[in-house]
């Protein structure tokens, strides 16, 4: 997929959300209409690192779903490709997937 094809943008809801195992990357679901026809992109959800500090010193990191908090049910930005709909990925989803 060619994401400069993707220059549409729609609201899609969370279907889905599966868990690939301890340390491994969450799969999340999402389902958009386009002209009344609807399509699902699937992407694993990337990740940002957050350092945990005492004070000033850091101990280590955590890592957060680049997206914020989602959950099933929850709305989520899709773009895809005006000529071909079910061409499309998350919008928010950017960043590093850690599998």
């Amino acid at each position: 997929m060619n994401k400069n094809n993707c220059t549409e943008t729609t609201v899609g809801k969370v279907k889905e959300l599966r868990s690939l195992g301890l340390n491994k990357a969450t799969k999340i679901k999402v389902e958009y209409r386009v002209d009344g026809k609807l399509y699902v992109v699937e992407e694993g959800i990337k990740l940002k690192s957050e350092w945990i500090k005492i004070g000033f010193i850091p101990i280590g990191q955590k890592k957060t779903p680049v997206m914020g908090d989602v959950s099933v049910g929850s709305n989520a930005l899709v773009t895809y490709n005006p000529n071909n709909p079910s061409e499309a990925y998350i919008t928010e989803n950017k960043g590093f997937l850690i599998s």
